[in-house]
């Protein structure tokens, strides 16, 4: 586990000394500055007084959304200490006040019921060395408020990411095949449709809302479960 982190903290570092921080991703700024049949946050009281947690925020680039639409609490987690200060340097040449800290999907330290949004963009579906993905969705509702929303963004079966994958059980994988080298090795929850979704986070989790990406880019299939939930 300890050689992943390092090999993520150096691909952000990377990344980071050759292009500087990146743009916010582009679903992210739909679902919370837009306007859908479907999804509004605004007319659901929009973010003055709320509060948002991020969780595994990469260099920070979503947290420049979170600042524009007016959030008064925005907090972030990374799984290094590394990225973690790297993402703290970027807010502050921003601008931005953010709380960011070291954790990950098992472990996120903040407290019970403190947050109204949590955001798990491209993160929910990632271990630690405990294959326990129940206790993703427990620590999630843990620090979200009742009746508070999840954001969230799950690769589709057939997502690029699970080509030529090795089944392990459990609607676990292990990545063979990622075409940015970064995830062989690791091993990923899959989940299988919506309703697959619905069953693992329905514990904690009620009325869920989907929308769906599907994008061949440039020979890449983007296939992602897109969506919200609110906490029981």
């Amino acid at each position: 586990m300890k050689n992943q982190i390092d090999d993520w903290t150096k691909s952000y570092s990377t990344q980071q000394d050759q292009k500087g921080m990146s743009f916010p991703s582009e679903y992210v700024i739909r679902i919370f500055k837009g306007h859908y049949p479907r999804l509004d946050f605004s007319k659901m009281g929009g973010y003055k007084g709320k509060s948002i947690l991020d969780i595994s925020c990469g260099e920070g680039r979503d947290l420049v959304i979170f600042d524009q639409v007016g959030f008064d609490k925005i907090c972030a987690t990374e799984i290094s200490d590394g990225i973690v200060n790297q993402c703290k340097s970027n807010m502050e040449k921003l601008g931005i006040e953010a709380d960011i800290r070291v954790g990950n999907n098992r472990k996120l330290p903040f407290n019970d019921a403190e947050f109204d949004f949590v955001l798990a963009w491209n993160v929910c579906y990632y271990f630690d060395e405990v294959k326990d993905f129940s206790s993703h969705v427990q620590e999630y509702a843990r620090v979200c408020k009742p009746n508070g929303i999840l954001v969230f963004s799950i690769p589709k079966a057939h997502c690029f990411i699970y080509q030529n994958a090795i089944d392990k059980g459990n609607g676990i994988v292990e990545i063979t095949n990622d075409p940015f080298k970064i995830r062989n090795g690791i091993e990923l929850k899959r989940f299988k449709d919506e309703n697959d979704i619905k069953s693992e986070f329905s514990s904690c989790f009620k009325d869920f809302v989907f929308g769906s990406i599907e994008d061949d880019c440039f020979g890449l299939n983007y296939a992602w479960h897109i969506g919200y939930c609110r906490r029981k």
